[in-house]
């Protein structure tokens, strides 16, 4: 009989390992993969959303100050600066001059503002095209029509009616005002912009200098025929300080109150001094706050009511106003007019397109086409409906 065999307990060769060993990084290598890619989807997922809700939230505040444009202003939607012999022009929020890009620095030289100030090509430049800029202008409803008793002989000051606390503490109604806020003091038919420099109890100052960023506040101590208009101190000329609210002249005639209103001035323009582009939004001549980064681009157009072809999609360029663009020239006369005028404006059309952060880290947004995003928004100036084209 046989000795019984051993059963033999030696492992595992080395090319057994080294096989099972490849095998194993294989497996490793392909979930590694897998892995990165769900992160790279992720994150380009959460980049997309983040733009497009930055996108929306950017869109939907220029909706939101674009419906309030021209509301409470006067008759014409213009409102009154300093104009005339001596005076000085006023500054307009947005960005300096850069290449083939205009920039912005003052307002034209006339005697109002306007609701809409249009910008076509004055931002600068992203992907070989100027950006534009649009300033407007409307009233706030928490400071409106509110009576003024009395105004300094010099214009530098104006007393507030006692009905209206403008100080109090807290500020219940909203109504207190404060240094940097813009005002439009209106008589009659006669109106003025100052910015606010001070407030102490009832009495508001409007003082030239440091705090009058917009330039707003300039007077002029002869009260001749080279004042300059659309001051406080040309409203005081035309228009005796109010004793009372309202009153009655020597003659029993009513002298009508004079009212002050909170302004907002309002300015929408790309500034592309930081890392990526951003859409800045300045309120009042104050420091800008950015409302998007990353934009891509910013387009304004506007639709004209002129009585007759009512263009749409008017950029409001050189030729649009000298009548070789959208807006042509009246046939029936030889006389040479502005052919389209910021006075028409019924319709705002802003186009906003944005993309999306960090883009060089992600393969998924450098090889599709999500990593930009653009809105397109149309927005009917309500208070604009029906003001006159020649006003």
């Amino acid at each position: 009989m046989s000795a019984p065999t051993l059963r033999s307990e030696s492992g595992f060769s080395l090319i057994e390992m080294l096989i099972a060993t490849f095998v194993t990084l294989v497996v490793l290598a392909g979930t590694s993969q897998v892995l990165q890619k769900a992160l790279e989807g992720e994150n380009a997922a959460t980049q997309v959303l983040d733009m497009n809700g930055h996108l929306r939230a950017a869109m939907d505040l220029i909706q939101r100050d674009l419906l309030q444009t021209g509301q409470g202003l006067p008759v014409g939607r213009r409102v009154g600066i300093p104009n005339g012999p001596g005076a000085e022009a006023i500054v307009r929020p947005g960005p300096a001059a850069s290449g083939a890009c205009g920039g912005v620095d003052f307002f034209p030289n006339a005697p109002t503002i306007p609701a809409v100030s249009v910008g076509p090509d004055l931002g600068p430049e992203i992907n070989g095209q100027c950006t534009d800029v649009i300033t407007i202008v409307s009233a706030d409803n928490m400071f409106g029509k509110v009576p003024v008793v009395a105004i300094s002989n010099d214009g530098t000051r104006a007393r507030i009616h006692p009905n209206t606390d403008i100080s109090d503490d807290p500020d219940d109604e909203s109504d207190n005002l404060r240094r940097g806020d813009l005002l439009m003091l209106e008589k009659g038919n006669m109106s003025v912009l100052v910015q606010v420099t001070e407030v102490n109890g009832q009495e508001v100052r409007f003082e030239a200098g440091g705090d009058d960023v917009l330039g707003l506040n300039q007077f002029d101590a002869d009260l001749n025929d080279d004042t300059v208009t659309g001051t406080m101190i040309d409203l005081k000329f035309e228009a005796p300080q109010d004793n009372t609210v309202p009153a009655q002249d020597a003659q029993g005639r009513w002298i009508s109150r004079s009212t002050a209103t909170r302004i907002r001035l309002i300015s929408y323009y790309v500034d592309t001094s930081a890392a990526v582009p951003r859409l800045m939004r300045s309120v009042g001549g104050a420091d800008p706050n950015a409302v998007a980064i990353g934009v891509e681009a910013f387009r304004v157009s506007y639709d004209i009511a002129n009585q007759d072809t009512n263009p749409t999609n008017v950029r409001m360029v050189a030729n649009d106003l000298n009548g070789n663009g959208a807006c042509p020239d009246d046939p029936s006369t030889t006389d040479v007019v502005e052919s389209c005028s910021e006075n028409q404006i019924r319709k705002v059309n802003v186009v906003l397109s944005m993309r999306a952060a960090q883009i060089d880290e992600s393969r998924l947004l450098q090889s599709g086409n999500n990593s930009q995003s653009t809105l397109y928004a149309q927005v009917s100036l309500r208070s604009l409906a029906f003001v006159d084209r020649y006003q």
